[in-house]
């Protein structure tokens, strides 16, 4: 069994691989879009936000690596319906990622075979040539994920060190042959500076998605041979690299475009970019990163996903066959089930944009459980032993909670309403559905309101900013204050410490299995 588990390397790549899917193709020219070159100081900034929560949840995964991710752990801290939410939405944040991966893959390919996509007044869609070759990559992909874990590991090295080494030699080949300070003057010129578009580039031009891999090696946390060396690791070089690898890819549009318009628009922009130049060798290396590198992810998340409804079926639904694993160790019923659910997402959400604009803040909402845990494990068991231990985890913690808030707000306003209604439908599937007990519909709906109030908190920020009733960045200051008041209030609602301690024997039992 040991054979069959992950590196230190190979999980830190799992995570990296993540960071680099789709999100380097279409993210630098959205952001860039959004705030010219104030897009370098979002990725600054989204860097920043997510090393602080990656910092809470270092803490927390290290005391007992199970399979699901951190997302589980508020099940340690908190009642059942809350812990289900979170679970419920992690899981839904995940299962949309192969569809996005696919999709993208799709529409860098449109830019040879132009029958894969459609053009119209929506943006770029997938023609039915194009769903079917989605639906086709995503049964390809279930299907091999059913082997041994170690064998996707294998193949995802190979594809992270090319992900990360060829866009960056790509973007730093062009602006040194082709940037220039002109260039950048025009830029300044037409996309004037503005801090509050930096930050709303961030979650609406897919930056905040873009970072959103580090979390891959927690979510696969049991399946490494090593996780108190290989978790920090897996959490803190993925943000990194991310970092220089989108600034740099941001650069180009800021140093080399000027006044040229990219030939073949948003569908694929730096394959358009690169042809502005005719370097002939750099687009057909970028064709096959902007083809082979979401598929890596893809296969990547495709992995991560089945664990997170493992995770999910272990705490709810245990007596059902996506508790199961194959001959390999692998959730094929969960593998199976993620592709079917992920596959629809194509159909009502058919472009890169509106399928990652409604998974940004829905996945940063699942962050929370990383501050609210680190807060409450550290009051309630200070004695347990942490391999990583945080000095200031009051400050961390609070603070981790407060990035959490800022990203989900410079979300739009659509996405918060849906968000807001998404929490209270899994309350109520919880209540209902699963634990089926209608009599106690009122008490659980007051014990656990506090997950909806939050989330109408932040909403009635936004609206009342889009109204211009609060200005910025007197808004942002509002979402900090409210955050910090929301983070003690999830703090108080954790169960007793006895209960506490009970779920943590139990889950540390499940980790002994592994």
């Amino acid at each position: 069994m040991k054979n069959n588990k992950l590196s230190t390397a190979q999980l830190m790549l799992m995570s990296t691989g993540g960071m680099i899917g789709c999100g380097w193709l279409f993210s630098p020219y959205y952001g860039f879009e959004t705030a010219g070159v104030g897009v370098l100081l979002s990725w600054l900034i989204v860097a920043i936000l997510t090393l602080i929560i990656a910092l809470t949840f270092a803490e927390v995964i290290t005391i007992a690596p199970i399979v699901g991710g951190l997302s589980r752990f508020i099940g340690i801290t908190h009642n059942r319906t809350t812990s289900f939410v979170f679970l419920a939405v992690g899981w839904l944040s995940y299962v949309v990622y192969l569809p996005i991966e696919v999709q993208s893959a799709m529409q860098y390919f449109s830019f040879w075979c132009n029958d894969l996509v459609i053009e119209n007044q929506a943006g770029i869609t997938l023609s039915k040539i194009g769903l079917f070759v989605s639906f086709a990559l995503i049964t390809l992909l279930t299907w091999f994920n059913c082997f041994l874990l170690k064998n996707v590991a294998r193949v995802n090295s190979l594809v992270s060190i090319w992900k990360i080494l060829a866009p960056i030699a790509i973007a730093w080949v062009l602006i040194a042959l082709f940037g220039s300070w002109e260039n950048v003057n025009f830029v300044n010129l037409h996309h004037e500076f503005s801090l509050e578009k930096s930050l709303l580039a961030i979650t609406g031009s897919g930056l905040a998605f873009a970072f959103t891999g580090f979390q891959n090696g927690l979510i696969l946390a049991n399946s490494t041979s090593n996780p108190r060396k290989a978790l920090p690791y897996s959490l803190f070089a993925p943000i990194l690299i991310g970092l220089i690898l989108y600034s740099s890819l941001s650069l180009i549009y800021i140093a080399c475009l000027g006044d040229k318009k990219i030939p073949s628009g948003s569908a694929a922009p730096l394959l358009g970019i690169v042809s502005l130049f005719g370097i002939h060798v750099v687009i057909n290396i970028l064709f096959i990163d902007a083809v082979l590198a979401p598929l890596g992810t893809a296969n990547v998340y495709t992995a991560a996903t089945s664990r997170i409804l493992l995770g999910l079926a272990k705490d709810f639904f245990p007596k059902t066959p996506f508790n199961k694993l194959n001959k390999f160790s692998s959730p094929a019923y969960c593998l199976w089930f993620n592709a079917f659910v992920g596959a629809g997402f194509l159909l009502p959400f058919p472009t890169w944009q509106q399928l990652v604009d409604f998974l940004s803040s829905v996945v940063v909402f699942s962050y929370l459980a990383g501050p609210i845990v680190l807060i409450v494990l550290r009051q309630e068991l200070p004695e347990l032993n942490r391999p990583f231990k945080l000095l200031a985890y009051k400050l961390i913690g609070y603070g981790g909670f407060a990035c959490c808030s800022l990203l989900i707000y410079w979300s739009n306003i659509r996405n918060l309403i849906y968000l807001a209604a998404l929490t209270g439908a899994l309350i109520l599937i919880h209540i209902l559905l699963i634990e089926k007990k209608p009599t106690h519909l009122i008490n659980s709906l007051k014990s656990n309101f506090f997950i909806s109030a939050y989330l109408l908190a932040l909403l009635a920020i936004k609206f009342l900013h889009q109204e211009k009733m609060i200005l910025f960045p007197i808004d942002n200051i509002f979402i900090v204050t409210i955050s910090y008041l929301a983070c003690r209030i999830f703090v108080g609602k954790k169960v007793n410490k006895k209960q506490i301690q009970s779920n943590l024997e139990r889950i540390s039992k499940e980790v002994e299995q592994c």
